[in-house]
């Protein structure tokens, strides 16, 4: 049973911290690292987009040179 008391003892505190650092919100200057880990989804959304994009793009291209082959074969 201590065992417990003392897991629950520690997220509460973690809890609290969290709460306190939340509460700051913007009164805690950011680091350089701070912005660049924050960016990051951010940046990965932006690459699946491009990426995406990019693969449209071939795929149409791809299908575009097939239906010149087999028009060109009937």
């Amino acid at each position: 049973m201590q065992d417990s008391g003392k897991t629950s003892g520690k997220t509460i505190a973690l809890l609290a911290i969290a709460l306190l650092l939340a509460a700051c919100g913007d009164k805690v200057p950011q680091s350089e690292a701070a912005k660049k880990i924050g960016s990051l989804p951010k940046q990965t959304v932006d690459r699946a987009a491009e990426r995406t994009t990019e693969a449209l793009k071939q795929g149409a291209e791809r299908n575009a040179r097939e239906e010149q082959r087999s028009d060109k074969q009937q």
